[in-house]
């Protein structure tokens, strides 16, 4: 059998990002389909990727054309003129470029779309580029309706996944690890409220926080637990922590955790908060549903849709627009997103802690890779029919 020459391009495989985790996968699934001959593009080296045929990309590389030409490039040295699929895995804007690449290539780009512009749609080098590939996908509904408004015809949505058996049940060493990681000041009777997220501007850490101090403003014997990569750069954690009076009462956590450690920390929550405005998809939503803990999450973009229950939602105080492509951004109240916690605290009290386990599992067992595979395998052939 004949193979189709293919590059994925996208965040490095090894890089730990969510763009980079989404081509990890996707990456995993297209060498094991054995229809491609596949190269992988994107992320620095160290570490070197074994996992298939994956070259790098650096930041020089990636130039002021988030590396089309590179790519075109590379493209030529690997493949010459043979015909097959460039599979980019970006948003909109960084896709630009690549829209008009002269390759011998079907253009394929599965694409996060986390906000519309005035009109509910997108403009601009985004909504030109999405015109100049041939296969678009995206993450969710919300985000398959919005390119529809720049698309000349329907846009299906496939969501990726994550591996449940990662996000079982904790063993009796894991709570000893779990108790290490958040230190000496959080009480066995304690309310943990959990939050992971990126420290950049569209996750909004200073809402996580105003929240926590919210509750604890209401009698609420909370504790707070966030994950994130940096402590200052949007945002300054330290000074969030400081202004919301949290010495003491938050643990943060930096750096890189595996599925199963991150899970572990899920299960201690009883809560957690998922404070982006606006999501293509949302891992850390999927997550802790996965590791049977509710989530609470403003009700707009693609992650509203991963939330199973309407009061875990948070309305929409107000919106604003942001960026050089005037994206609109909502604007929710800490007030709402105490609410909407002790909402959340009341069912989990009512129902029980083991059908609360079950019930937020169970709204993301349609998410498992061993479920979406068959789902995936089918829109990659329909591509190459």
């Amino acid at each position: 059998m004949t193979k189709t020459p293919c590059f994925l391009v996208g965040d490095g495989p090894q890089e730990q990002t969510g763009l980079g985790r989404i081509a990890r996968d996707i990456g995993a699934l297209l060498s094991t389909t054995e229809l491609f001959d596949l190269v992988q593009i994107g992320g620095p080296i160290p570490p070197v990727w074994a996992g298939w045929h994956h070259l790098p990309m650096a930041e020089a590389a990636r130039g002021e054309d988030w590396g089309a030409s590179y790519v075109a490039a590379l493209w030529h040295d690997v493949f010459g003129r043979q015909p097959g699929v460039l599979f980019c895995i970006w948003d909109p804007a960084r896709l630009y470029p690549y829209a008009a690449l002269d390759l011998p290539v079907r253009k394929w780009a599965y694409v996060a779309i986390d906000s519309y512009n005035r009109w509910g749609g997108l403009s601009g080098p985004p909504a030109v580029a999405l015109q100049g590939f041939d296969r678009v996908l995206a993450y969710t509904r919300w985000g398959s309706e919005i390119i529809r408004n720049v698309s000349p015809s329907p846009v299906a949505y496939l969501p990726h996944g994550l591996w449940l058996a990662n996000f079982g049940p904790l063993a009796d060493s894991d709570y000893a690890w779990v108790a290490e990681q958040l230190g000496p000041h959080v009480g066995r009777e304690a309310i943990v409220i959990g939050c992971v997220a990126t420290n950049q501007a569209r996750k909004d850490l200073s809402l996580f926080c105003e929240t926590l101090a919210t509750l604890r403003g209401r009698g609420l014997n909370v504790y707070g637990w966030l994950h994130t990569d940096e402590l200052v750069r949007a945002w300054s954690v330290t000074q969030l922590v400081e202004d919301c009076g949290l010495d003491h009462a938050i643990t943060v956590t930096i750096g890189h955790y595996t599925d199963r450690q991150l899970a572990c920390l899920y299960h201690r929550a009883d809560v957690t908060i998922a404070p982006g405005l606006g999501e293509g998809f949302g891992y850390p939503i999927v997550e802790s549903l996965a590791a049977g803990t509710p989530v609470i999450h403003g009700d707009f973009g693609g992650g509203a849709e991963l939330v199973p229950k309407a009061e875990w939602r948070v309305p929409i105080a107000a919106t604003r627009r942001e960026s050089i492509y005037a994206l609109t951004r909502p604007v929710f109240r800490p007030e709402d997103v105490a609410n909407a916690v002790e909402r959340a605290l009341a069912w989990r009290a009512t129902v029980g802690a083991r059908t609360a386990d079950a019930y937020c599992r169970g709204a993301v067992a349609h998410l498992d890779w061993l479920q979406l595979r068959p789902r995936w395998e089918s829109w990659i052939r329909g591509g190459l029919a």
